[in-house]
């Protein structure tokens, strides 16, 4: 009896201890996950700081665009300029000793070459403005105005013309369709959050636009240009976590070398080089997590995109490995560590 009693009273023990253990390891693994979501989230959050106060900027500077559209009956016409466009008919660059003026493209397709010349002349207040905002905030890479009469103000000035093809339609590319009233109904600041090849050659782009009105005429729009490796540089190189970003389609926009390379994926290239482009280009389907010939990848796209949470393992390959995720909200996006 006694000897019956003493073997339940271990037996109870035992399980006692094997509760314990995994209660503690239930804790452990808790405090990791949340030790690593944290992290992410500040790194969203110093992103999301910053680009809204772009965002900010961008309203002040579609303000007083909107102000030259409505002063522009009392702004003489410029005679030089009507003088360059007819010699040029496609670009010129303006140029003084403080490299403070804008490159004027004007695309064969311009339906009114007179109104285009007028435009150019009353508009040319933009140069000082778009000259501060790249002064002030280092990460903009380029500003510019785009007009439905299929002309750009570019700055800072952009030397490599022959990249911009003659007939270029301005109107067709989405830094220009999604300001307009149909898909932006509330004529406010939009991220375009489908990143893209710039066509002045910059590499890949994610770009901050709004639309200028001018009785209630959408007259243009504004943008502000980051680059991805600029993007990288302030807010993902800084950590040492093997980080990256995918867009909401699961197609990823930026990351460090070796957390691409874990998920087998092909190697981001910038697409610096200088070329001419005619219509917007993408990132092609071999970066999308949906498209991975690996299934534990395409699971943990579905796991973060699909089911909204915030942990996966993987579990192929030599070693198992975690990954986490947050979302990051103004962009749409979601960031991705691989603890590896």
């Amino acid at each position: 009896m006694l000897f019956y009693y003493l073997e339940m009273k271990y037996s109870f023990l035992v399980v006692i201890s094997v509760l314990l253990g995994s209660s503690s390891c239930e804790t452990t693994k808790k405090e990791e996950e949340t030790t690593h979501l944290t992290a992410l989230d500040s790194i969203i959050e110093s992103m999301e700081i910053e680009l809204s106060v772009l965002e900010d900027e961008m309203k002040k500077m579609a303000a007083f665009s909107s102000l030259l559209f409505k002063n522009q009956g009392g702004v003489k016409r410029n005679e030089d300029i009507g003088q360059i466009v007819a010699k040029e008919d496609s670009a010129f660059l303006q140029s003084d000793k403080f490299n403070t003026k804008s490159t004027v493209y004007i695309s064969s397709l311009s339906p009114n070459k007179e109104e285009v010349i007028r435009q150019v002349h009353y508009t040319a207040k933009m140069d000082s403005v778009f000259h501060e905002t790249i002064q002030e905030f280092p990460l903009i890479s380029q500003v510019y105005f785009n007009s439905r009469l299929q002309y750009s103000r570019l700055y800072p000035p952009y030397d490599h013309l022959s990249t911009l093809g003659k007939n270029l339609d301005i109107t067709a590319f989405n830094f220009y369709y999604l300001g307009d009233e149909t898909r932006n109904p509330k004529k406010g600041p939009v991220w375009v959050k489908e990143v893209y090849i710039d066509p002045a050659g910059r590499g890949w782009i994610l770009s901050l636009i709004h639309p200028v009105y001018h009785q209630k005429q959408l007259e243009g729009v504004m943008g502000i240009d980051i680059t991805l490796s600029d993007l990288m540089d302030n807010f993902l190189n800084k950590s040492e976590k093997k980080i990256f970003i995918i867009d909401e389609k699961g197609t990823i926009v930026a990351g460090k070398s070796e957390s691409i390379e874990a998920l087998s994926m092909p190697p981001l290239r910038n697409h610096t080089y200088i070329q001419t482009i005619n219509s917007n280009s993408f990132r092609k389907e071999d970066f999308n997590l949906f498209k991975s010939k690996s299934k534990e990848v395409r699971q943990m796209a579905s796991r973060f995109l699909l089911e909204k949470k915030h942990f996966f393992l993987v579990e192929s390959g030599i070693k198992p490995y975690h990954a986490y995720c947050r979302k990051i909200n103004l962009l749409n996006w979601y960031l991705i560590e691989l603890d590896i």
